[in-house]
């Protein structure tokens, strides 16, 4: 098996050790704007799932979909790239809309990557029952010199995806419980109390579906929507145009991260957000729900709407119902509700009077957005020789998608979303809250796989330094308020002692 060398250098996403290729090979990219006859800039769509993902807390076997994806478009990032050293570029990727009954392009977004992570991109497989999309997902930077994604069996169903009462405090938001592979076995994490701060967003951690294995991944901090990036809009083209030879496409029309929240959903089974006009009660029969409800719908934790309702907490402390009033406002009147096009958001555009059209839409140039003055993101213009550095870099995502592909195809029975595992035993005292869902069967152990990856540098910047940890749903909370500083750069990571060390199966109660 060939190993993969990943590196992130100079803001760009670089995968090592491919084929040479020289910036002039490739071909001029087609601007968003002047797309070939058939083709559309989207206004609606999948959220790039290294952008932001929900977080499935049972992982499912994912939907299947009737045809094969198209091979990835050349792409190349606009010219007007965010300010800042860990500002990446990640390639786009086919995702299938049912609507069409056909795949879209989701276009590559500019990333601020999280702390001292790298992308590892999802990739579409062929099952028994079709075509299937195995997640991407960010990973931690091991401390060791070589990293390795692991495939283990199945965890048990999700635990204490509720907190247990009030917050003890209004700094903190819940992190859910979950079982982490140890000693050849699940062993369990209790939820617990997280001491939150502005700007970032904590992702708990949790686990990914592939036929191969599963993949644990652990919890880390990210940036709130408005430090993430820019996020561009999907793309649709027809299948003479996808075949062009020498054809490359260059996303120029980006979501405005401010409105995206009132007009944002989450598929579930498909492990992305959606954005865009998927009111109608067909799409909630899809599967595919406003964000929102999360509170009701346990089956995903949704980090942002987390962190969004903590940071309104004090502006607006009625905040989650004015989304879902916001919501239903859209659902009941078709014409509150955004294009569906950019051509389609442009006619009505036009025919506004300019005293009436809105401050901010949903989706706008990416030169009008990067020149104007309410925006809180820095811009700053990178050369056309740059740029082909960066498609031509980008086109080794592809390689890692087929090693993925590769690694991860279906044996003769594939892994389900849950065989049979058994709860580990706790110490007495310690209650475990009833799992979502069906009931945790017999235990069948097997041992973990591994695929192993060569470390990359270490991200420069920092997450949060404080937590609160509750050991067990209504005992008391402990916190390490370890600040901070310039000489202790260091920051205490609430998983870093479950993933070796579980305190519930130590057989030593740790005091508050």
């Amino acid at each position: 098996m060939e190993f993969l060398k990943i590196a992130l250098a100079a803001g760009l996403v670089i995968f090592a050790d491919s084929p040479q290729s020289s910036a002039q090979d490739t071909p001029p990219a087609m601007p968003a704007e002047e797309l070939p006859a058939g083709s559309e800039v989207l206004a609606r769509g999948p959220v790039h799932d290294a952008f932001a993902k929900p977080v499935s807390m049972d992982p499912q076997v994912p939907v299947a979909v009737p045809q094969p994806p198209p091979e990835a478009l050349q792409e190349m990032p606009p010219a007007e790239r965010p300010a800042g050293a860990d500002i990446v570029w990640v390639p786009g990727y086919w995702a299938w809309d049912a609507d069409r009954n056909d795949f879209i392009w989701v276009s590559g977004c500019w990333r601020n990557a999280p702390p001292q992570t790298y992308w590892v991109p999802g990739h579409w497989l062929q099952s028994s029952d079709g075509w299937q999309w195995i997640a991407g997902f960010w990973k931690p930077i091991a401390a060791q010199t070589q990293q390795e994604i692991e495939y283990l069996p199945a965890p048990p169903a999700a635990i204490e995806v509720e907190p247990p009462g009030a917050p003890p405090s209004v700094d903190v938001v819940w992190s859910p419980g979950c079982w982490y592979w140890s000693g050849g076995r699940y062993i369990v994490r209790h939820g617990y109390w997280i001491s939150q701060q502005v700007g970032w967003v904590w992702v708990p951690s949790h686990y990914v579906w592939t036929p191969r294995g599963f993949i644990f991944s652990p919890g880390h901090w990210d940036h709130d929507l408005e430090n993430r990036g820019v996020l561009f809009t999907p793309a649709y083209f027809p299948p003479a145009v996808r075949l062009r030879a020498g054809f490359v496409f260059s996303p120029g029309i980006c979501v405005d991260l401010g409105m995206l929240t009132l007009n944002l959903f989450v598929y579930p089974r498909y492990n992305h957000y959606y954005f865009g006009d998927y009111f109608d009660d067909t799409y909630s029969r899809m599967g595919i729900f406003p964000w929102f409800k999360c509170q009701s719908v346990h089956t995903w934790y949704d980090p942002l709407f987390v962190y969004d309702r903590w940071h309104s907490r004090n502006t607006e402390p009625n905040w989650a119902r004015q989304q879902a009033r916001e919501f239903q406002l859209r659902h009941d009147h078709a014409d509150l509700r955004p294009a569906r096009t950019y051509t389609e958001f442009e006619g009505r555009m036009d025919r506004m009077p300019a005293a009436k059209r809105p401050e901010r839409a949903l989706v706008q140039s990416v030169k009008v957005f990067a020149a104007s003055q309410s925006t809180s993101v820095k811009f700053e213009r990178i050369t056309a020789g740059e740029r082909q550095q960066i498609a031509v870099k980008s086109s080794d995502v592809r390689n890692l998608r087929e090693q993925r592909n590769h690694w991860e195809a279906p044996a003769a029975q594939p892994v389900p979303a849950r065989p049979p595992v058994s709860q580990p035993a706790l110490k007495p005292g310690r209650e475990v809250k009833p799992a979502i869902g069906a009931s945790r069967p017999e235990v069948r152990v097997t041992q973990p796989e591994h695929v192993v990856l060569p470390n990359p540098p270490i991200a420069p910047r920092s997450p949060p330094s404080r937590y609160i940890e509750k050991i067990a749903p209504g005992r008391p909370a402990q916190e390490n308020s370890r600040p901070e500083t310039k000489a202790n750069p260091k920051v205490p990571n609430p998983e870093s002692r479950g993933r070796n060390q579980p305190d519930d199966t130590q057989g030593k109660d740790r005091k508050p």
